[in-house]
Formats: C-alpha cells, sequence, structure tokens
C-alpha cells in the first residue's frame, strides 16, 4: 500500500532538504510502527546505517495492518527484521533477531554498535523499559492506543529523564505475557521461554484435549508473539488489538519527522509528548506537553550509575 504519491519536493515549486543520514541509529520493533517507519525511510530516501530489532516473525494477520509485508512472506513466517530489510533498499540494515534484552547483551559485548538514537515502536510498557535501558542519547517512542485504536503519541526521551519509564508506569499487577499464554494454552512457561523455537507435536504432549486443540494450529510458529493472536484473543477488553495501518503510519511519522527534526537542529529545547485522535487530526494548540523527569525513576535515582553504563558502550564502539 501506499498513502504518499507525492513526496517532498516532487511539487511544483518546491525545494526540500535532503534528510540527514542514519548514524549509529536502531529501531526497536517490527510491527505496525516498525514498518510504518520503514515505509517513510525508504519514501523519502534515506541512507546510512540502521539496526533492527524484533524477536517476531511476519504473520497473516499482519499483513492488513502492516506497511509491507506479503501473504507470500507470511507464509514463510519471515522474520520481521528481515522484512524491513528488504524494504530499506537505501540502507545498511543490521537486522537483529532477538529481544531487546538480547540487544543490549549484544551491546555491551561489543557485537552490536551502541546507538546514539533509537526509534521504538513496541507495543508494551515492558518493552519500552528496557529499550530505555539502552541509554541512547535521544529515544523516540511511537505509540497508537485509546479505546478504539486510534489515538498516536510520540515520546522524546532522554538517558537524565524524562525517560520511557517516567512516561510508561509499569504495571505489578498484572500478568505478564508469558502468564497468560501459559494460563492460555497450558504450555509450560519453561517451554514458552524458548520463543523462537516453532511448536511441534512433541508440545502437544501433556496437554488436555481442549489445549490440544487449541496449540495444534499454531504447529510450526514460534511461540513468540502467539499472545498477540486473535485466536487467543478471546474477546476481552485487554487483549492487543492491532491499530489500521493508516494509524500507525501517522505514528511513524511522528517518529521519523521527530529524528529529523531533532539530528539537524530544527528542533531544540525540552523533550516533548505529542499525542492526538487521527479521528479529529493534529490539534497544534492542544497536543504537545513537556514533561518533567519523575523524581523516584531510575534515570534519576541511578544517574551517576547510567553515566558509567553510557561511558562504557561509548568505548566498545
Amino acid at each position: 500500500m501506499d498513502f504518499c504519491p507525492v513526496l517532498p519536493g516532487e511539487q511544483p515549486g518546491t525545494a526540500v532538504a535532503p534528510p540527514p543520514e542514519l548514524e549509529r541509529v536502531l529501531l526497536g520493533g517490527g510491527g505496525a510502527i516498525g514498518t510504518g517507519i520503514a515505509l517513510i525511510l525508504d519514501l523519502l530516501r534515506v541512507s546510512g546505517e540502521l539496526a533492527v530489532v524484533d524477536r517476531e516473525v511476519f504473520e497473516k494477520p499482519n499483513v492488513t495492518s502492516y506497511s509491507t509485508g506479503t501473504l507470500a512472506e507470511a507464509a514463510a513466517l519471515l522474520p520481521k527484521v528481515r522484512l524491513i530489510a528488504a524494504r530499506l533498499r537505501r540502507i545498511a540494515v543490521t537486522p537483529f533477531h532477538g529481544t531487546v534484552q538480547d540487544a543490549i547483551e549484544a551491546v555491551d559485548t561489543g557485537t552490536l554498535p551502541w546507538p546514539r538514537t533509537v526509534l521504538g515502536g513496541l507495543d508494551s510498557v515492558s518493552a519500552r523499559h528496557d529499550l530505555q535501558r539502552l541509554h541512547a542519547d535521544l529515544t523516540l517512542d511511537g505509540s497508537t492506543g485509546g479505546p478504539v485504536g486510534t489515538t498516536v503519541a510520540l515520546h522524546e526521551a532522554l538517558p537524565t529523564g524524562p525517560c520511557l519509564r517516567c512516561y510508561y508506569k509499569a504495571d505489578h499487577t498484572g500478568k505478564s505475557a508469558e502468564q497468560r499464554l501459559n494460563e492460555l494454552t497450558g504450555l509450560p512457561l519453561a517451554r514458552i521461554a524458548r520463543g523462537q523455537e516453532p511448536l511441534t507435536e512433541q508440545d502437544l504432549e501433556g496437554l488436555d484435549d481442549q489445549q490440544r486443540q487449541l496449540v495444534r494450529q499454531f504447529l510450526g510458529r514460534p511461540v513468540c508473539g502467539l499472545i498477540n493472536s486473535p485466536e487467543l484473543g478471546g474477546g476481552t477488553d485487554d487483549v492487543f488489538r492491532p491499530s489500521a495501518a493508516f494509524v500507525a503510519q501517522q505514528a511513524a511519522c511522528l517518529v521519523v519527522g521527530a529524528w529529523i527534526a531533532r539530528s539537524t537542529g530544527l528542533i531544540t529545547g525540552p523533550v516533548r509528548r505529542i499525542e492526538y485522535d487521527t479521528r479529529f487530526g493534529p490539534q497544534p494548540d492542544q497536543m504537545t506537553d513537556h514533561w518533567a523527569p519523575v523524581p523516584e525513576c531510575a534515570c534519576q535515582k541511578d544517574a551517576a550509575l547510567i553515566e558509567r553504563v553510557r561511558e562504557f558502550r561509548r568505548t566498545r564502539r
């Protein structure tokens, strides 16, 4: 799909400076927002280098809500990082098929470059908190949400605060995705932890008849990402609902626009939180505010330790 038939600078009488190159940038999340970011970077003919981190594979339900990807690629269960790498024709992509925690460990061992800028397109609070632990100079987090999934937002975060943990409070009362998947399917937590391994007939052993019937339809698919499958939704209010592609693309526009504005100096000053409902469009006088760091947040209490970690990662290069 292509919702941008006219590119910047193509209209008569317009002159648009080329976007900057990607330098020490990491994209966290290859879902609806992540593929939207990839689409926009490709349309803008951005070049440079980009690391892409995601642990999941592209599946059939993703085809209608993502900005890139075909039914054939869904049938092949192509890793989302590979899907994005194929779209970014002018960018040297380092695809990292794993969790953000895995990426952090790779950064600290020197096998993955430490990013100075992080573009976020994740869909959970815990994943965003992990993304913050990369301690990049600037993190630009895009999100969709609201009761009908039409609200989009941008959170600009700093290692000195406000960070993503200031913006997104951890919910210690709810069950983790792994616990919910265990309850829904009967799969042991130890098996769920091996999320990259495809389900086999052997995994059906020990399940009751109802659980076996439910899990059988996922044979051949990795465990990771199953909790977001429509087959496991059950119609509950707290189930993950992917937004329409055009909604996620607007969140992606906020992220890419902020990256261009901050990296070129077009926007300076305090970091911002921007939010609006796509049903009504941007409201210039109402959608931007500034947050102060939360005093009890780790970015404030552990500021000296965070700076030591950042200094260590700077030396790894």
